[in-house]
């Protein structure tokens, strides 16, 4: 496979390469790209945020407002090359990457420093297929009409997906029939239990059933992220459910690492990850998100991870020693439910929780807090289109 020219052009800064362009890989990318030449991979050209999943099913418009950005949009990532295509092999010896584009073609690139941040598949919203705009808006519009459709829905898994989705569909669908499956006493594990006890009786006020201590048995041949209905076995032999669609907000985890050399990854195939985000072994290499093995919990994907990453990175260009740890909270934290009507509760990891009206949620926290301040600002849809006619972003594959 033949040198890409691009990879070789002239430039004196490092060359990062970036491999996965969710929330965490954007916010590392434009961060990174003040200060070295940033590569982005993506195997998708728009941000699908796992972020607030229960709107994404009823709230639509607002959701794909905030958690469905083309990455074009992002002014931060105006330095960064993007390239729509997939990871197939990385040597970190010949520092090289093997691509797969969505167009068909093969590419191979050369870097000079490297950051996994290439996700999980899980449940029914992250995979890592080569994906198209028009076909992630056919999906969801899909799963909205199974939505519509359906007289009932079962919801598997217990954690912050599984939570917000069966809360919001029940408080959109209130005549419809909701369930919430889930392996443990109380949902959401991980969250203090403070936090756990407030959403069991939230969920149960809004009138959804509650099946604690069922593990429900992944059928073979069924991928998660199909949407039908059927039937549910559990693993502990319970009564077995039936219902008109089946909500995968869990299971068969897998971290997208095929392309990695097995003696980065640890048995379960995360990324052996320091609490310096660096590779363990690999002085070049980072890794950051759910992929990176840095706590049982992999809650870099959170907590201004991202922050250290880049310290860290751009010192180790320096040559200094890196100045930044990454400390997991002892417990997870943030919104569970998203926005209501009433606005936003975000729970702390010491289980008390803040309300925030809904005038400070739409006019401050989201358009100042969020796309300002977090991501550094995101272009309208015109000015966007401006920029891309430029030149300034690789819009290959959109």
């Amino acid at each position: 496979m033949a040198q890409d020219p691009a990879s070789v052009e002239s430039d004196a800064r490092p060359t990062v390469l970036v491999i996965g362009m969710g929330d965490t890989g954007v916010l590392t990318a434009g961060h990174l790209s003040r200060h070295c030449r940033v590569i982005g991979v993506t195997t998708k050209p728009v941000l699908v945020s796992g972020q607030e999943l229960g709107l994404r099913l009823t709230e639509h418009a607002q959701w794909r407002r905030n958690y469905l950005i083309p990455l074009a949009h992002y002014r931060r990532l105006s330095r960064v090359e993007v390239i729509h295509g997939r990871a197939v092999r990385i040597d970190p010896l010949a520092q090289t990457a093997s691509l797969e584009l969505a167009s068909g073609e093969q590419r191979s690139l050369i870097w000079d420093y490297l950051v996994i941040a290439s996700g999980v598949s899980n449940g029914f919203w992250r995979d890592d297929r080569l994906d198209t705009y028009g076909v992630i808006d056919s999906r969801l519009a899909s799963q909205r009409a199974a939505v519509t459709s359906a007289n009932s829905i079962a919801v598997v898994g217990g954690g912050p997906s599984g939570t917000s989705a069966a809360f919001n569909l029940k408080r959109a669908h209130p005549d419809k029939s909701v369930t919430l499956f889930f392996p443990g006493e109380d949902p959401l594990p991980g969250y203090p239990q403070s936090t756990r006890r407030y959403h069991r009786e939230l969920l149960a006020r809004q009138g959804v059933a509650l099946h604690g201590g069922h593990r429900a048995v992944v059928p073979d041949g069924l991928a998660t992220s199909d949407w039908t209905g059927g039937r549910l076995e559990f693993e502990g032999g319970q009564t077995s459910s039936q219902a008109d669609l089946i909500i995968w907000a869990a299971g068969r985890l897998k971290p997208h690492t095929d392309f990695l050399p097995t003696e980065m990854l640890n048995a379960a195939g995360f990324v052996r990850t320091d609490a310096c985000l660096n590779v363990e072994g690999y002085a070049r290499i980072f890794a950051i998100g759910d992929v990176a093995a840095t706590d049982p919990l992999r809650c870099s994907a959170r907590n201004w991870a991202y922050k250290v990453l880049c310290r860290n990175l751009l010192a180790k260009i320096k040559q200094r020693p890196l100045p930044a740890r990454f400390t997991p909270p002892p417990h997870r934290w943030g919104s569970i439910v998203g926005p209501q009507p009433t606005g936003l509760r975000l729970h702390t990891s010491k289980g008390k929780s803040h309300a925030l009206p809904r005038w400070l949620m739409e006019w401050l926290l989201y358009p100042l807090v969020v796309r300002r301040f977090i991501y550094g600002g995101v272009r309208s849809k015109e000015r966007a289109s401006l920029v891309r006619d430029s030149g300034s972003v690789d819009d290959q594959g959109r």
